[in-house]
């Protein structure tokens, strides 16, 4: 019988120790958040849930985390599509100026927050749409669509072209091709993009508060603002619920990550399994 060490990668242990660096410094806002002071304190002078029932209370906030989530969901879907076809569409493929289109998916990683987000305003604002939530997110789907081209890409990176030239031969659709060739294996990718999608939209602040407006206002925008003139334990609240849900959103991936490598582990015992039945 295995160790519980022997269970686990060197990698995997090593990311560890990177994770308590990363994590425990920012969950230091979960305790502020109980705080019964009127003021943001650490530590806590008495532990209290009143600024969580606030919040939650609050319809202000409510309406920013509702806003939030309704731009990180326009993000999440496009980029998943733009980005993941991008990287099919690219995948086993040589041709002139194929390294100036990827540069031109990755373009938005490089560029400065307040370039995209004055050029977001000017052609918003040119078709009316400045102030609404659909703007936000379609601004952020641009944002974060390289980050799920760049997962679809490395999850493609283990696949052979030629299997999909062979599926082809063999009388398989487009459609077909996409579900049963590409669609196993750019699923983690997928994952991993829509995770870090949602991650840059709920974060996203400079260009929210070029095309914010008092009814699409997103929870950042609404944590600027108050940090500003309004400084109560709602902004450590507000810190608390997004550093759980990234939290939760590492947690999943992980977890993606360790099923389907167990899975794969799997895979030559159930092969060497049938060639002894057959």
């Amino acid at each position: 019988m295995r160790s519980a060490s022997s269970r686990f990668s060197p990698a995997l242990l090593a990311a560890v120790p990177v994770f308590v660096f990363l994590v425990v410094p920012t969950a230091i806002v979960v305790p502020m958040a109980f705080n019964h002071s009127r003021y943001i304190t650490f530590p806590p002078d008495r532990i209290s849930t009143d600024a969580v029932t606030g919040f939650f209370g609050d319809t202000a906030w409510i309406s920013a985390v509702l806003a939030s989530l309704q731009a990180a969901g326009i993000a999440v879907v496009l980029a998943v599509l733009l980005g993941g076809a991008a990287a099919v569409a690219l995948h086993g493929r040589q041709f002139p100026g194929r390294s100036a289109v990827t540069g031109v998916i990755l373009a938005p990683m490089i560029v400065p927050a307040v370039v995209l987000a004055l050029a977001f305003y000017q052609f918003f604002n040119s078709v009316g749409l400045v102030g609404t939530i659909l703007p936000i997110g379609l601004a952020h789907a641009v944002i974060a669509t390289p980050y799920a081209f760049l997962t679809v890409r490395a999850s493609l990176s283990g696949l052979n072209p030629a299997l999909v030239r062979s599926a082809q031969s063999l009388g398989a659709g487009t459609p077909s091709v996409a579900r049963f060739v590409y669609l196993p294996v750019i699923r983690p990718g997928l994952v991993a993009g829509a995770l870090f999608a949602f991650s840059v939209s709920i974060d996203e602040t400079v260009i929210a508060l070029f095309l914010q407006s008092p009814s699409a206002t997103t929870l950042p925008v609404k944590m600027f603002t108050d940090i500003q003139y309004n400084l109560t334990p709602k902004i450590a609240v507000s810190s608390a619920m997004l550093v759980t849900v990234a939290t939760l959103g590492l947690l999943v991936q992980v977890l993606f990550m360790l099923r389907r490598r167990s899975i794969a582990r799997m895979l030559p015992l159930t092969t060497v399994a049938a060639d002894q039945t057959g």
